[in-house]
């Protein structure tokens, strides 16, 4: 019996390729098709079409970078064995620099897969020449244009890139658009009189005060941002100055001001009273931190204030710290009319608690869902004895396969080249199927080799006295305090799935329990939510 190939399609667009003219769907497209021609099964597809964050910047899926996200899940997964082929456009698309082709050569030979391009020849033997070349060709195409840059911002000519709000480019020379400008010196005398950044916002919507044209369309007019950014130019504002940075150097264009003197200097004073300075904000143990989210979909955020501000404009000191967790959607109009907005810490961490704690002591919970868990765990078992034998039958098929183009071969005396070729096909395919076999033949010998019912029970009776102990758990020292803080967190962090708050601040909490320890690993087949309970309470 012959086993089906199965391919993984990867696809790549940016910026950098634009001139090609070739769309991600024309990508796939090409890809399918040759995927159907030579009789694979397409098992998924990875893509690498849009700008992603690295270090909270905004990058390029560049064939440069080897951190692009759809092609680490994909080199993962070729590591599980989830495919045989991987299928590109041209050889580009997996890499154009010599890290990101090591990474994907790496994961080709180690785990025997084949690439194959719909537009070019694929050479693993020359593919470090090729990469190397084309990163030499993105690099000094990058040089050419960062020193043309740089001598346009020395002669004193304005770059391309976003006009800060007020102004506008026109050919090599920064314009004031008036319109703008008047709105940019109605922000400034709103700030200098003491008008919170929110009922600023609310007067520029309420007045219809034009934004800045944008290629992406706004999810909401006059965010917060953009007002900040605008408070943040202030400098620039008011000495007449376009600021650009270039290859760690830094240039001065000037523009005609638009904010004067006095207005600038009373704004920086304001701006120093206004700083809710760190020590008026105590960091404390928050045991729902990076969990709690409301109807927004947002993790909400933590704060503990021991300060607060007198009616003369002075820092005064609470008598007892408040500890809140909030939603950090600022804007009213994407927020759902069920987001609380905020929540006291510890009526928040007292809900949770009780019912983590109500998920665990209760064996009804747990118990139960373990023999569920260990029923699925023997079905596992079973399938994967099903397909051992299946691969056991393939290999001895291909053998036979084999021993046949040897017997053929000496007697039509069959053309060197064209024996040698085929042997290898015949070979190379036989490797794959072992490969695979091992794998399986591990997860056999995982199984056989754990006795699963009393490795679960162990892992509840565990979680049952440790939740115990710390529910009963009272010191008075804070270092004790904070130890078991920690245990609690602990125990909160693996067995909280989802945690999210409604309108009467009641909240539902979705608990999980993890046997990671003793639970085998994912490489040949997807079991759902194996190893892994889920319950809602």
């Amino acid at each position: 019996m012959e086993i089906q190939q199965r391919a993984a399609i990867y696809i790549r667009t940016s910026s950098e390729t634009q001139g090609e003219g070739v769309s991600p769907i024309e990508q796939e497209n090409d890809c399918q098709l040759l995927a159907k021609e030579n009789g694979l099964i397409v098992v998924h597809v990875y893509r690498d079409i849009e700008k992603y964050r690295v270090k909270n910047k905004l990058v390029e899926p560049s064939g440069l970078r080897s951190d692009r996200p759809g092609l680490l899940v994909m080199l993962q997964d070729a590591s599980r064995r989830d495919f045989d082929v991987i299928i590109a456009w041209r050889e580009d698309r997996l890499y154009r620099g010599l890290r990101a082709m090591l990474m994907v050569l790496e994961s080709i030979q180690r785990y025997k897969i084949t690439v194959m391009l719909a537009k070019e020849t694929f050479d693993p033997k020359i593919a470090p020449i090729r990469a190397w070349i084309a990163q030499m060709e993105l690099e000094s195409m990058r040089e050419r244009m960062t020193m043309g840059v740089i001598a346009r911002l020395k002669a004193g000519k304005a770059n391309t890139g976003q006009d800060r709000y007020g102004y506008t480019r026109i050919g090599e020379n920064i314009h004031i658009i008036e319109e703008e400008a008047k709105w940019v010196r109605q922000i400034f005398a709103w700030y200098t009189q003491k008008i919170p950044l929110m009922q600023i916002r609310k007067r520029l919507i309420d007045t219809n005060a034009p934004q800045k044209a944008c290629n992406i369309p706004r999810r909401v007019q006059w965010s917060r941002s953009s007002i900040q950014a605008i408070l943040g130019s202030a400098e620039e504002y008011a000495y007449g100055l376009k600021t650009y940075s270039r290859a760690g150097q830094t240039f001065h264009i000037p523009v005609t001001p638009i904010i004067d003197m006095p207005t600038y200097e009373l704004f920086v004073k304001m701006r120093e009273e206004n700083k809710t300075y760190s020590k008026h904000r105590k960091k404390n143990d928050y045991l729902l931190s990076g969990h709690l989210k409301c109807a927004c979909n947002l993790t909400w955020r933590a704060r503990t204030t021991t300060h607060r501000r007198s009616r003369k404009g002075e820092w005064v000191e609470r008598k007892t710290p408040i500890s809140t967790y909030f939603c950090p959607q600022p804007h009213k109009e994407l927020r759902p009319p069920d987001c609380p907005k905020s929540m006291n810490a510890k009526d928040a961490e007292s809900q949770v608690w009780e019912k983590l704690y109500k998920f665990v002591i209760n064996p009804d919970f747990l118990l139960a869902q373990a023999k569920e868990l260990v029923h699925q765990l023997q079905q596992n078992y079973e399938f994967l004895q099903h397909i051992q034998k299946e691969l056991l039958k393939a290999l001895d098929e291909q053998s036979q396969k084999r021993q046949q183009v040897i017997t053929d071969a000496r007697k039509t005396r069959r053309d060197d080249d064209a024996f040698a070729e085929l042997m290898r096909e015949l070979y190379g395919e036989e490797e794959r199927l072992k490969s695979r076999l091992a794998t399986i033949e591990q997860e056999l010998k995982a199984y056989t080799e754990m006795d699963w019912e009393t490795k679960v029970n162990d892992y509840v009776k565990n979680l049952q006295a440790s939740i115990e102990e710390l529910n009963n758990a009272n010191s008075k020292s804070p270092d004790e305090q904070h130890r078991i803080f920690l245990l609690k967190k602990q125990l909160v962090d693996e067995l909280l799935a989802e945690a999210t708050i409604d309108s009467e601040r009641h909240i539902k909490v979705a608990f999980r329990a993890k046997i990671n320890d003793f639970a085998v690993s994912k490489e040949i087949l997807k079991f759902p939510n194996r190893g892994e309970i889920v319950t809602w309470l």
